[in-house]
């Protein structure tokens, strides 16, 4: 091998280093990062609260920011997987009057060597009722609500 093609694999070598030792650094950065604490009256607060009892097992407390009208309720809860390793992650939240729309990034671990995440893009829907605010419809991770319960 000329001197050439051992230079270039050294530096090539060098630059793989240090984009591995780079990308392990941002997952350190990232992983004890503190996650931020919201107002629990207002919309992104309400999603964190939910998703903070659907993660320790509160199913019972997580349906107490479904709105009334939602079909949805804790034995649908019960049902759906929730991933054992997870970040979630605001993208956006809007407010248009009575009604707020909170986009969601929720990285979930895919088990593999690597710690390598994939990620779902979810958005929360929520309305005012009786002064506080309420998740709509089927809210993530549930995908399907009322069905045939025995």
């Amino acid at each position: 091998m000329d001197s050439s093609k051992r230079s270039t694999n050294q530096v090539l070598a060098v630059i793989i280093t240090l984009t591995l030792l780079l990308a392990a650094a941002a997952a350190v950065l990232s992983s004890t990062q503190e996650s931020k604490e919201y107002a629990s009256d207002t919309p992104t607060g309400v999603v964190q609260l939910y998703l903070k009892a659907l993660i320790e097992g509160k199913n019972e407390d997580a349906t107490k920011y479904f709105s009334q009208t939602t079909t949805c309720d804790a034995t649908d809860l019960d049902r759906t997987w929730i991933p054992e390793t997870m970040r979630v992650n605001l993208k956006s939240s809007t407010i248009e009057g009575e009604k707020a729309f909170l986009s969601v990034a929720v990285d979930i671990s895919s088990g593999g060597p690597f710690d390598d995440y994939y990620t779902e893009n979810h958005t929360y829907r929520l309305a005012r009722e009786s002064g506080a605010w309420k998740i709509l419809g089927i809210p993530w991770p549930l995908y399907s609500c009322d069905e045939v319960k025995s």
